[in-house]
């Protein structure tokens, strides 16, 4: 039997770094016969109302997600957390701090640009952040328009991907333990995000041993066909290791149509819905 495909646990909207407001993002998931979401902005859950609110009379259940940038000996790691209680307190002082954090990141990242000789207006960027969580991606897009790049990736493969001369670290970035702590401490549950991007593949089991991290993003929208067999197979073998039963997640990862390496239309990738369902039955069990 073919599986039911109508769910998609990866997106962001312009609380981060999206192209799309979260009414529109829902919006546009109806228009595409989504019906299972999550909202996973990084490092905010600014757009989880919203997105709520609209979603209901659309019959599409959100899922609250938020999507942390950690390290990892020294490597990037994404943790995405479904089912959080976003509107803890302790939680969003934390968060509060974080975009503290990127704004200073920012200005930082721009006297790179100027000693590369690209001249760009701090409010030229923050324009394109819409209240919410500053990233990379919306230095790009103000590259774009001054005319220094001609696209998102051209942006990242230049000056601001990791080893190019404008990359700049995040200040006391949280480590992995530290992001499925809070992803738990707000009853939550943790997952690896596209772990195709890490080479990390052998410390994942430990995490889920040591740190009780409850998922892998198996089925991501970069996965190709061997990288989902062998994260299907992973999680199979970490389960007979530890004795834990994981979740397996997907989605598109969805930014914008013009966003990524290989640009994508919502949609286009989609997760099963049972695997939606067990996210929402671990839930409820939280």
């Amino acid at each position: 039997m073919t599986k039911i495909r109508n769910s998609d646990l990866h997106m962001h909207s312009t609380a981060s770094d999206g192209g799309y407001s979260p009414k529109e993002l829902v919006e546009k998931c109806a228009g595409v016969g989504l019906r299972i979401i999550s909202l996973t902005d990084h490092d905010t859950v600014q757009g989880i109302r919203p997105a709520i609110e609209t979603a209901k009379p659309l019959n599409i259940t959100v899922i609250p997600g938020i999507e942390f940038s950690t390290k990892f000996k020294g490597k990037s790691v994404h943790i995405l957390g479904f089912g959080i209680d976003w509107t803890n307190e302790e939680l969003n002082t934390m968060l509060t701090k974080q975009r503290d954090m990127r704004r200073r990141r920012l200005d930082t990242i721009l006297e790179k640009l100027v000693n590369v000789g690209l001249v760009v207006n701090a409010e030229d960027v923050l324009k394109h952040v819409d209240g919410g969580s500053i990233g990379r991606p919306h230095v790009a897009k103000a590259l774009i328009e001054y005319g220094y790049v001609k696209d998102v990736a051209e942006a990242f493969d230049r000056y601001l991907a990791e080893g190019q001369p404008c990359y700049v670290d995040k200040e006391n970035e949280m480590s992995v333990k530290e992001a499925i702590e809070w992803i738990h401490k707000t009853n939550g549950i943790a997952v690896v995000a596209h772990p195709s991007y890490y080479g990390l593949d052998e410390a994942i089991g430990d995490w889920v041993s040591k740190w009780s991290l409850d998922g892998i993003e198996v089925y991501h929208r970069d996965h190709s066909e061997e990288d989902i067999r062998r994260y299907e197979k992973l999680c199979t073998e970490i389960e007979i290791q530890t004795g834990s039963s994981l979740l397996r997640t997907g989605g598109s990862d969805f930014h914008h149509e013009d966003y990524g390496r290989v640009p994508g239309r919502l949609g286009e990738t989609r997760l099963a819905d049972t695997y939606a369902h067990q996210v929402i039955e671990r839930l409820e069990k939280n």
